[in-house]
């Protein structure tokens, strides 16, 4: 087993080794200092080997505390700030018990899951699968356990609890998720269903454990003592005995061959994830024939039109669908949400007025609402695929002037639309809350206003701007620019730290504006000087 895991570690090694090199050759300037030939230089592979190794760990335990930190400890800091340390603390066991011994020991199996490095060394080197499993289950269980304890250890010392409580909770976690990992194999084993890749099934319930989960946050309705509960005698007896059994259930399956085979197959995206992704990525921009009606083909329409604009009248109105059919959702789930709050004031007036409350103070959690909100980054796809893969190909169209053409009417556009789920969130806040026995004078108004629409304004112009300057996508709408992702991985950290603002809405709503115009108008002098040097196919 130790020469089966040496093996599978030192695959993922040169793998992660040769994804470094590659994304460090592509760092402007620094790049440069690295050839091509590095990929032959068994020392410095070496070296990035062990980075890789170090990174790795390192990421382990970096997404653990992001767990438990921002999908757990953050909501419940926001939702619940002023409530009593001991009933923060159950309501976090509550939320924990749930998303991670419910919702993830069924959407989230190693067992069954496709994976890279299981096709490379069952598939192609001819590992026996036993070997292999065997090998990458223990090494799941012990890592599992490692990686949770210092998260769950400094979350329980942060409420007060005994630091054993955390170390108690990390092994629940292992023992609970190793028996679910059998139970997924029992499964399969009986049925032939590989139960992640149900896909309906799998999103009800992660779906329902959410919402399960987060109610009590607003209902205030939670068992109490969650710890006496979670961490009793009975309970981890429980938890021993179905990880135990589940543990020699895996080491003694016979069917490992059986369940790789089920899930490496040639159709499987795993093994052709390019062929795949390009087709999943094209169906989201790709045009339809019903897309252009008699109507919109007649020429006169864009009559006063030239140039560029011209150009992009035609675009906007042949794609109408990437543009009309997002906003109408957004505006469907925006309408459906402020007659749920409607209901929710005649039927329930006590949770309403809690929940009024909560958005009353909720203008940090829209830098994050208005981000999805944007239609930015889908109409940047479209424009690429049905518009600039082609025209880029020509110099005159990388032209400065042609680009900033370009870009200023299309920022105009986007912005445009972008306006009107925004206009409508403002519409909604403001009728709910002051519907509500809350204060809300027009100076409140008027700041929440401000905020939403300015942050819709950004969003608008950041999408527009990562695109021309990064032009993250390939031939295939693939993501090829790990400059991009890290810039937006950025935003949304700036995002999700700005939630723990505590001051008034006002001093929030102009700190966000102040920073807005200043990303903008730095956005905005970027595109200008550099756009032509980066906006190009890859």
């Amino acid at each position: 087993m130790l020469s089966t895991l040496n093996t599978i570690m030192d695959i993922r090694g040169v793998s992660g080794a040769n994804r470094i090199m590659y994304y460090f050759m592509r760092i402007p300037w620094l790049g440069t200092l690295m050839k091509d030939n590095v990929y032959s230089n068994r020392t410095l592979k070496k070296s990035f080997t062990i980075a890789a190794l170090i990174l790795r760990i390192l990421y382990g335990f970096l997404t653990k505390f992001a767990y438990l930190g921002l999908i757990i400890y953050l909501p419940v800091s926001l939702a619940g700030g002023d409530l009593p340390q001991p009933q923060q603390y159950n309501l976090y066991l509550h939320i924990l018990l749930l998303l991670s011994f419910g919702v993830s020991a069924v959407s989230n199996a190693v067992i069954l899951e496709p994976k890279r490095d299981k096709y490379i060394c069952v598939k192609l080197m001819r590992m026996p699968a036993d070997k292999y499993m065997h090998a990458v289950m223990g090494l799941r269980v012990v890592s599992f356990f490692i990686y949770f304890v210092p998260a769950m250890m400094v979350f329980a010392g942060i409420y007060g609890a005994p630091l054993w409580h955390g170390l108690v909770l990390a092994l629940l976690l292992t023992l609970w998720r190793t028996a679910a990992e059998a139970v997924h194999l029992r499964i399969f084993d009986r049925k032939e269903i590989v139960v992640i890749k149900q896909n309906m099934l799998v999103w009800s319930i992660v779906g329902v454990g959410y919402l399960l989960a987060f109610l009590p946050l607003y209902t205030g309705g939670v068992l109490q003592n969650m710890d006496e509960v979670l961490l009793s005698l009975p309970a981890v007896l429980a938890a021993l005995i179905a990880g135990v059994i589940g543990a020699v259930y895996l080491v003694k399956y016979p069917r490992y061959r059986s369940a790789v085979d089920a899930v490496t197959k040639i159709d499987d995206p795993l093994l052709d994830m390019g062929r795949m992704m390009k087709e999943a990525n094209l169906k989201q921009v790709e045009t339809k024939e019903k897309d252009f009606p008699a109507e919109q083909l007649r020429p006169e329409q864009f009559a006063g039109k030239s140039g560029y604009a011209y150009l992009n009248a035609i675009f906007f109105s042949r794609h109408r669908r990437f543009l009309v059919q997002p906003i109408q959702r957004r505006l469907m789930i925006i309408g459906v949400l402020f007659a749920a709050g409607l209901l929710l004031q005649l039927a329930a007036p006590e949770l309403s007025s809690r929940l009024v409350s909560y958005l009353v103070r909720a203008l940090p959690v829209f830098v994050i609402v208005m981000n999805f909100t944007s239609i930015g980054e889908l109409v940047c796809k479209a424009m690429f695929f049905n518009c600039d893969l082609s025209l880029l190909r020509y110099g005159f169209y990388r032209d400065r002037s042609a680009i900033l053409s370009n870009f200023r009417v299309r920022l105009l556009r986007i912005s445009g639309l972008n306006l009107i789920p925004a206009a409508a969130i403002c519409v909604a806040v403001n009728l709910l809350i002051f519907l509500s026995a809350e204060s809300w004078s027009a100076a409140d108004s008027l700041i929440y206003s401000a905020t939403v629409l300015g942050l819709s304004l950004f969003f608008s112009v950041h999408h527009l701007f990562m695109y021309y300057i990064f032009q993250p996508y390939s031939t295939e709408l693939n993501v090829k620019n790990p400059f991009f992702s890290i810039v937006n991985s950025i935003i949304m950290g700036v995002a999700v730290i700005s939630m723990q603002f505590k001051g008034a809405p006002g001093q929030f709503a102009i700190l966000v504006l102040l920073a807005a115009a200043v990303y903008m108008l730095t956005a905005l002098l970027l595109v200008y000087k550099y756009s032509y040097k980066t906006f190009r196919v890859k």
